[in-house]
Order: structure tokens, then C-alpha cells, then sequence
């Protein structure tokens, strides 16, 4: 593995554009007391510490209020996911059934997956959907979220009434910890292989995403962005392109270091997820 060091300018740059994309937790008091009584916890990333935070939520929910939530996992395969969650066999696992096979580990077999959703916007109307056909479009949904994705579903989340105009609208409340850059760029979750690259590209794509999709699929942001924020994001775009265009060609060298990244470091990747399972487990 390289050495990564997070103080260079790209780092700094990554940074400024995940703390300025980040969604406020809303899902609790001052007292760090649930605000409401969730029937569905969302876990959705191709990050299991999605899954990690999901079963934290529903047994704090249990305890405060002697009902376990259901948990939906959620999400399809992504660029990294589809190559990260191959088992020795050849089967890829999406990332709805690795969310859940963690969760599973971690105690909690109280959920469903829901991993048709080729983008956010068609997870999203995977959830509405399944509340809709229980006809529990009204019940509260609390999303557990990384820091990084953590603006974009819950953007996409508030324009589902406008992209989907026959719907419900989602009662969504957020769980969003806080994350460093050393806490988002790990072995575990494949962002910590070729010097960070799978995580600095993330960066890169949630900049060009939020401003390139802001009203089209994703509501319009909440605040100003600041000079220094759109400085680091497009300069992120312009060094690391190619989960901007979705097109692995257009950056046939940084697509060959992620793809061998994975391919050379597939069961270290997993030991390292099992060593974390077994951390998160002491701390639920």
C-alpha cells in the first residue's frame, strides 16, 4: 500500500469539498435523544460503516422506545463496488446485500435489500416504492449516512417530489457522524488503495454532481458556496476525472491503478473489513 499524506494540496482540496457537501444530523435532541420513533433505518453506501451506523440507530431506537425499526439496504454496483464485492466464486455482490450481510454480523437480521437503483435518484424511488406498496409512506425513515454522501441523498431526497411528481414525499430524518479524511480513506472500504485515488476521484464526482445536477435531480443547495469551495472542486475535477465522466477510458491510467488497486489487495481489503466488524461490534 502507499503511503498517503494527507496534507498535500489535493487532500486539502478533498477536505474543503466534504465539509461544505455535508448534512447536518437530524435525527436527535441536545440530549442525544431520538426526535422521533423510526419504523425504517436506511443503510445506503458502497461504505459498510453505513451498515455500522444503521444497527447503532435501530438499537438505540429499541432502547429508547422498545421497538426495533426495520433496516433497508440499499444501492446497486457501483465503479469501485463491482470489482470490490466479487467473491472468490466470480459472484458480485451489490451493495445492498454487502450492507446487510455486515449488518448481519453485527446482530441486526431485521432487514430487507432493496438494490435495483442503477443511480441516488432511482435508490431513492426503490424506498419510496417499498414504503408505498406497505402503505407506510408516512413513517418515519431515519438515513445513516457517511459524511461524503451524506448532502447528495439528502438533496436528492428533498427534489423526489419534483423528479417523481406521483409519489410521496419521504418523512427522512439524517444520521450523518462526522469523518476526517483519515476516517473516510480506508483499506476496508477500498479508498485507501492507490494512494487514496478512489477517494480523492470521489471527491472530484460529488463536486462536478452537485453543481451539474443541482435542479435537475437534486434540490438546489441550501447555502452559497464559497469561492475557495468551487477553486478546490474544480481543480479535483480537472486532476481526477474519471468518475466524473463515468467513462473509465477518459482516465485509462487512474482506471488501471484502481482496478489493479482492488484486484491486488481484494483479501486484504476484506481482512481489514472483518477487523473493523469486529471493532464496531465492542461499540454498539
Amino acid at each position: 500500500m502507499e503511503t498517503i499524506y494527507f496534507g498535500t494540496h489535493d487532500w486539502e482540496n478533498a477536505k474543503k469539498v466534504f465539509e461544505f457537501y455535508k448534512q447536518e444530523s437530524t435525527c436527535f435532541d441536545k440530549n442525544f435523544n431520538l426526535v422521533v420513533k423510526p419504523k425504517y433505518v436506511v443503510a445506503i453506501d458502497d461504505d459498510m460503516v453505513s451498515a455500522f451506523y444503521a444497527v447503532q440507530i435501530a438499537n438505540k431506537a429499541y432502547r429508547q422506545f422498545g421497538f426495533m425499526p426495520r433496516l433497508l439496504f440499499v444501492g446497486g454496483t457501483g465503479m469501485l463496488s463491482k470489482y470490490l464485492n466479487r467473491l472468490d466464486d466470480g459472484t458480485v455482490l451489490s451493495e445492498g446485500q454487502k450492507l446487510s450481510m455486515v449488518a448481519r454480523q453485527l446482530g441486526n437480521y431485521n432487514g430487507t435489500i432493496l438494490d435495483e437503483g442503477k443511480n441516488t435518484g432511482a435508490n431513492i424511488k426503490e424506498i419510496i416504492d417499498y414504503l408505498s406498496f406497505y402503505h407506510d409512506s408516512d413513517a418515519p425513515v431515519i438515513f445513516c449516512l457517511t459524511q461524503r454522501l451524506s448532502k447528495r441523498i439528502e438533496r436528492t431526497v428533498a427534489y423526489s417530489i419534483v423528479q417523481f411528481p406521483d409519489t410521496h414525499p419521504l418523512n427522512a430524518y439524517y444520521y450523518v457522524p462526522g469523518e476526517d479524511l483519515r476516517e473516510m480513506c480506508q483499506l476496508y472500504n477500498g479508498k485507501a488503495i492507490a494512494g487514496g485515488l478512489p477517494l480523492l476521484s470521489e471527491a472530484a464526482a460529488l463536486y462536478d454532481r452537485m453543481n451539474r445536477y443541482e435542479g435537475v435531480f437534486m434540490a438546489r443547495m441550501d447555502k452559497r458556496i464559497d469561492r475557495e469551495v468551487v477553486k478546490a472542486g474544480e481543480e479535483l475535477v480537472s486532476r481526477y476525472p474519471i468518475r466524473v465522466s463515468r467513462v473509465p477510458l477518459s482516465a485509462p491510467i487512474q482506471f488501471c491503478k484502481m482496478y489493479f488497486g482492488v484486484r491486488n489487495n481484494r483479501q486484504a481489503i476484506a481482512d481489514d473489513l472483518q477487523k473493523k466488524i469486529a471493532e464496531w461490534k465492542v461499540m454498539i
